[in-house]
């Protein structure tokens, strides 16, 4: 399993959209410490400290399901 971020929630999520044909990059500054982008247009930030993690998580996958390039 490879390991995103420090809180499993959100490490999944990620592990989740990058199994979905999306794509994940590290951002080494910022509140974001990475960015999921689609195959199209469309672009998710993670946040390397979210108020609660679970919910940041569920965001993420609603974002990715909701996607509308159908990706």
């Amino acid at each position: 399993m490879a390991k995103y971020h420090q809180k499993k929630e959100i490490s999944k999520a990620i592990e989740y959209a990058v199994g979905r044909g999306w794509t994940y990059e590290e951002h080494k500054r910022g509140h974001a410490c990475g960015s999921l982008k689609c195959p199209g247009v469309c672009l998710v930030f993670v946040s390397s400290t979210p108020r609660n993690a679970g919910n940041h998580a569920k965001d993420i996958r609603r974002k990715i399901d909701n996607c509308p390039c159908g990706t």
